[in-house]
């Protein structure tokens, strides 16, 4: 990109790559950062180069894009209709697309400098302070609040499972009975998915987290197929409306603002795609590299997403349940498989979500010159056994599926995905004509819908907080 390649533009807030902190940034795109504090105590050191090529763009892409929030969006539709419902999921899809180009070709600047990191490019940008205030709140909300979210789903999926395995044992013994004959306490499976991730959040980083997001790619195609012919299989049901979701005038006008958070919540892998771009090999040209990878795994995307939310509303109506799973019943069997598959898919989320994060907390440490920087993986032990504790007990306090979707899709995937890809594009290239209004309306627009996201999802949380007890589900 022209303007970013120049050195010299310091003026136009743009900085030298003598600037940054190249161990910092080489410890995110992949290095182990206990292999930089071990070369630094031993003497030992050597280059890093990234390997990666556009299949591992493809599948990373697929995990990080294509997550829970598949589930949710017949739930939102109860509250869009048909033609809102399907204009808001094509429209994110095609804007999500081309943020996705912008982002891979401001990776690489013409001097061959990578901007490793979503921070390296809004501080290339903007400068460092105002950079780093401009990516570091809406990074950090989306994969924190993703963290949170997916403990939630794991648990509410466990739970199905034994429920489920549990009632139709209890229906062949004891014939007649109905309801749920048998329920295990919601938060209990919540803490076993967190002793998991603890035990997941040893891994080191990306490069090493190639074989999880294989499978949490495979395992999200997979759940997602199952909804879809569950779904389909199960026909209109009897109580299906397709009208404005039941309840007050209130609870219709802010659950409507709360699901525009949620479709938009459906296209969030750009908060780690420059981390993901940040491990392909060069040459070829890393962008080419990149966008093969995300073309392919839009497909993926998009033959999950619309199959899902078309069948589950048009067999639900407004009665489908946030998680369309919860509203299948049978087979029985299949439904199980599709939640096991759920944890499958969101255990290796959470990892690809929380590697950055863990990245930005032990190089602080390292840079700050903390005592623990000396043993590294006792560092990484402490400082990421604490992180998975804390988004597990948040996830127990705040279970709500739903709203938690639309609160992280306004406050962290609007601004990641449809925002500021334009404003930075529009801050270093000063495009002229069409390709600056374009980006003008998709800002403005993308503002106004996380504005009334944000507002929908927070009233949401609040009521529903009201009356919800920890022991409670």
């Amino acid at each position: 990109m022209g303007s970013l390649a120049s050195p010299a533009s310091e003026g136009d807030g743009l900085h030298s790559p003598q600037e940054e902190d190249h161990s910092l940034n080489r410890a995110l795109v992949g290095i182990p950062l206990s292999h930089d504090l071990e070369a630094t105590t031993t003497g030992k050191s050597e280059e890093y180069e990234p390997s990666g090529t556009w299949f591992h763009a493809a599948f990373h892409t697929v995990t990080a894009v294509v997550g829970v929030g598949v589930l949710g969006l017949p739930y939102a539709f109860s509250y869009l209709g048909w033609f809102f419902g399907l204009l808001l999921l094509v429209g994110t899809a095609a804007v999500s697309l081309y943020t996705s180009h912008l982002l891979a070709h401001m990776h690489e600047d013409e001097c061959g400098t990578r901007h490793c990191r979503y921070q390296d490019l809004g501080k290339a940008v903007f400068g460092k302070r105002w950079g780093a205030w401009a990516i570091v709140p809406s990074q950090f909300s989306v994969m924190i609040g993703l963290a949170v979210t997916y403990t939630v789903t794991a648990g509410q999926s466990l739970q199905a499972i034994h429920d489920t395995d549990c009632n139709d044992h209890i229906s062949t013994s004891s014939e007649g009975r109905e309801g749920r004959a048998c329920r295990a306490a919601f938060c209990g499976w919540v803490l076993l998915f967190g002793a998991l991730q603890l035990a997941l959040s040893q891994i080191r980083n990306f490069d090493d987290l190639w074989w999880v997001s294989l499978l949490g790619a495979t395992m999200s195609a997979m759940y997602s197929t199952i909804a879809f012919v569950a779904s389909a299989a199960s026909g209109r049901s009897s109580t299906a409306d397709y009208s404005l979701r039941p309840g007050t005038t209130a609870d219709q006008v802010f659950g409507i603002m709360n699901s525009l958070g949620t479709i938009m919540f459906a296209y969030g892998g750009h908060a780690v795609l420059l981390e993901i771009q940040a491990t392909l090999a060069a040459p070829p040209k890393v962008a080419h590299s990149m966008m093969k990878g995300v073309y392919a795994a839009y497909v993926v995307v998009c033959l999950a997403y619309f199959p899902v939310a078309i069948a589950g509303f048009a067999a639900f109506g407004n009665a489908v349940y946030p998680d369309v799973l919860l509203s299948v019943e049978n087979p029985s069997w299949l439904i199980s498989l599709a939640n096991f598959m759920v944890v499958i898919h969101i255990a290796a989320s959470y990892q690809v979500f929380s590697q950055p994060v863990f990245e930005v907390i032990e190089s602080s440490i390292a840079d700050g010159g903390w005592r623990l920087a000396d043993r590294p993986h006792l560092m990484r032990g402490i400082v990421r056994s604490l992180y998975v504790l804390g988004t597990t007990i948040v996830a127990l306090l705040l279970p709500f599926f739903a709203d938690l979707m639309g609160f992280i899709g306004a406050t962290g995937f609007t601004p990641m995905t449809f925002i500021l890809p334009s404003i930075l594009y529009i801050k270093s290239e000063r495009p002229t004509g069409f390709k600056l209004w374009l980006n003008v309306v998709i800002v403005a627009v993308f503002v106004i819908l996380g504005l009334l996201a944000g507002v929908g999802s927070v009233r949401q949380i609040a009521v529903h907080a009201k009356n919800y007890h920890i022991l409670a589900i």
